[in-house]
């Protein structure tokens, strides 16, 4: 049993590893998150006017770009790097909510 749990600990760490160089690379690349998430929100709430009760915020653009992900597995199968950038929307929306908080 140990060993099962030892391996099984070292697969989450190189998962959470790997998200985190992409999600890293991402930021060099583009920058902090909370720009590109609010101008994405302005966008959507922009064309979604008078169609919701509120503003999308830059969470929710996280969390529906996670949703996204999961909608395309569900189309065409399992990706690695579909899930890899879910788990990384995730983060990213944990991490907006937390700096509003």
């Amino acid at each position: 049993m140990q060993d099962t749990e030892q391996g099984q600990k070292m697969k989450y760490k190189t998962i959470f590893e790997r998200c985190h160089n992409i999600i890293q690379d991402r930021e060099d690349s583009y920058g902090d998150a909370r720009p590109l998430h609010r101008s994405i929100a302005k966008r959507w709430s922009s064309v979604l006017n008078g169609k919701l009760r509120a503003d999308i915020s830059e969470t929710d653009v996280a969390r529906m770009m996670s949703e996204l992900k999961a909608a395309r597995m569900d189309h065409t199968g399992f990706h690695e790097d579909s899930i890899l950038d879910q788990i990384n929307y995730l983060a990213i929306a944990y991490r907006l909510q937390s700096d509003d908080d």
